[in-house]
């Protein structure tokens, strides 16, 4: 019998589920750049373990909540730096939402209004708002 380490993907709870103003993509590419070579040396002092990079991410729609009316199961999407916002300040209402004045929900290491923490494209799956796929 062999022995040493086996990596693995692991959940660690139930989030992903598709909340009414969200989309459901199954990764098919993510982009490679400095950025995830930082988060996962943690050069900014600040990584959560287990940090999964990836932020260039693009996916198939496999499923969307009940109140998403711009996509529709079968589009391809996109996904860049952030996940989510507050939806209400001036920033997010001129849709720059990377300037949210409450702080804009990062896809690698950002940490949700429920307190888990977000892990990026190098994924299977990703769960985001409609309003930044």
């Amino acid at each position: 019998m062999a022995k040493g380490n086996c990596l693995g993907w692991a959940t660690r709870d139930a989030s992903g589920d598709v909340g009414e103003d969200d989309v459901s993509l199954r990764i098919t590419h993510c982009g490679v750049c400095h950025a995830d070579v930082v988060y996962t040396r943690n050069k900014l002092g600040d990584s959560i373990y287990p940090v999964v990079p990836g932020h260039e991410i693009v996916g198939i729609v496999k499923e969307v909540g009940s109140h998403v009316h711009g996509f529709k199961v079968g589009d391809r999407v996109g996904v860049g730096a952030y996940l989510d916002s507050c939806r209400e300040c001036e920033y997010c209402n001129e849709r720059l939402e990377v300037f949210c004045s409450k702080g804009a929900l990062y896809t690698i290491n950002g940490v949700d209004v429920d307190g888990s923490v977000t892990k990026g494209g190098y994924s299977s799956f990703i769960v985001v708002h409609e309003g930044t796929a």
